[in-house]
């Protein structure tokens, strides 16, 4: 299988305020809305895509905003942080280094989806030797 696009969709009675959050503060463009569904897609990177549905029965169960992560590695998460900081976002974990080699922070979207945004830095000793091991 051959994959060429990645989306992920979000049962939500926030089209809205979800479309206007992503678009806002992450530049994600609008490819489609009606009243049910919005998609859109990651400036410059058509094959990375986040929906919105409003909850259906049939189609699946209601989303509660519990135990999503949406990652999104930046060039620079400092900049990000002050950024989003900047514009009002509540910032749900203050920036950390994180032992396995990444420097992030969260926020949430408005349905309490966790933004995990990253830059890569080297992992310590301890996860290097980890990640050097499933190397061939």
């Amino acid at each position: 299988m051959k994959i060429s696009r990645v989306d992920s969709t979000i049962s939500t009675m926030k089209l809205q305020e979800s479309k206007e959050f992503y678009m806002k503060h992450f530049q994600f463009q609008l490819v489609y809305e009606s009243d049910w569904y919005i998609e859109l897609i990651a400036q410059d990177m058509p094959a990375i895509g986040v929906s919105f549905v409003l909850p259906q029965r049939d189609e699946g169960e209601f989303f509660n905003g519990k135990g999503l992560i949406l990652s999104f590695e930046v060039e620079d998460v400092d900049a990000e942080y002050q950024r989003l900081k900047d514009e009002g976002l509540h910032i749900y974990q203050e920036m950390q280094n994180k032992p396995w080699g990444e420097r992030s922070f969260v926020v949430d979207d408005p349905n309490g989806v966790h933004l995990y945004i990253y830059t890569l830095i080297p992992p310590t000793p301890e996860y290097k030797k980890i990640y050097d091991s499933f190397k061939k």
